[in-house]
């Protein structure tokens, strides 16, 4: 006998709704997380919202309802939005694409903290990639923060700390074996567009990387709606058209978003001075991604991988409001680089994880 309980009506309501191609509204969205979250509803009723919902498409309004809900039922992080006085910042991608491409946010998030922006950055291990955040950073020798005394003392120490999104998300275990299911048979779900959303530091600066261009307005709108003052959802693609998922110098760029609460839409093309190929950017595992991330932060590595960090980390410094415009960003941020300050703060970061993992 199954002890699986029955399909909460939010959700079937929800499914319901999503194949008749009817947007959710945000009270709708808020509802059905409850039987998301419960472990004990069947997996493949939850399968079958979750394609149902990609199969529509997620709207802003959606996403920011079911953030929303799960933030409420998020472990504390201690803070909201600032530290020491300062905006707090997320480097965040959705993830998504399938392609093995370096954890550029990564490394981005380290530069921008190295250059004074207190960082909080939220993130998991790879589900359709082989190296998501957690796993490079487990590479690198950098532990995550396990709860807000830890998120406290590591940005204290260091000005750079990692939330590793089970630590403080139990809720989002009621969804791994459906988003595995799927993960498996090679489809998306919208919780890739979810996760960087629901950051529980609630940073006020926020950067996100997304693989398909019609979701930047998407999350553009639920940041929006959330509250996030200064944000930019970016969109890059490599010399030869293809997504990456962060800025790249490679090919065209897009970000979307606001600044001190001003809406921007801005188009950028390839760069005058790209240098290499998107092949540098690859990284078939957690260990070359943290290599390459690693030869950049001492000074060197790949041009290709070099640029995309400091675009990306010009991003945040921009956002911040401690450049004027993007080209100081990455001025800044390759400054940082060139001081020797990225790598002193990832070495800060490795002497605080030790014996800190589990």
């Amino acid at each position: 006998m199954s002890c699986e309980r029955t399909v909460p009506e939010a959700l079937a309501r929800a499914t319901q709704h999503c194949r008749a191609r009817r947007e959710m509204s945000v009270q709708e969205a808020e509802d059905l997380v409850a039987g998301l979250a419960d472990p004990g509803v069947a997996d493949a009723a939850k399968v079958e919202f979750l394609l149902a919902w990609a199969e529509k498409g997620e709207t802003a309004g959606e996403l920011a309802g079911l953030a929303r809900a799960f933030l409420a039922r998020a472990r504390p992080a201690g803070l909201s939005g600032r530290w020491g006085g300062h905006p707090l910042a997320d480097t965040c991608g959705t993830g998504g694409g399938g392609r093995s491409i370096v954890n550029i946010s990564t490394a981005a998030a380290v530069v921008a903290a190295a250059a004074g922006i207190p960082v909080a950055k939220h993130g998991n291990r790879g589900v359709t990639r082989p190296s998501g955040s957690a796993d490079a950073l487990t590479v690198l020798g950098v532990a995550a923060a396990k709860d807000a005394g830890e998120l406290a003392d590591c940005l204290g120490q260091v000005g750079c700390s990692f939330l590793f999104a089970p630590n403080f998300h139990p809720a989002f275990a009621g969804v791994a074996g459906a988003r595995k299911i799927m993960a498996a048979q090679g489809k998306r779900t919208g919780f890739h567009l979810l996760g960087p959303l629901v950051n529980p530091a609630r940073p006020e600066v926020r950067m996100i990387g997304v693989f398909r261009e019609e979701d930047a307005e998407k999350l553009a709108g639920a940041l929006a709606s959330l509250g996030c003052d200064s944000y930019a959802v970016v969109f890059g693609e490599d010399e030869k058209g293809a997504p990456l998922g962060e800025l790249s110098p490679l090919g065209r760029n897009r970000l979307v978003g606001a600044l001190r609460g001003k809406a921007f839409d801005v188009t950028e093309a390839r760069s005058p001075a790209a240098r290499g190929h998107s092949g540098d950017l690859e990284a078939g595992d957690a260990k070359e991604s943290a290599t390459k991330i690693t030869e950049v932060l001492e000074g060197g590595g790949l041009p290709a991988v070099h640029d995309a960090v400091v675009w990306n980390a010009g991003v945040i410094l921009w956002l911040a409001g401690v450049a004027k415009d993007l080209a100081e960003g990455r001025k800044k941020a390759e400054e940082t680089i060139r001081k020797g300050a990225a790598r002193a703060l990832l070495e800060r970061w490795k002497t605080w994880s030790r014996g800190k993992f589990v």
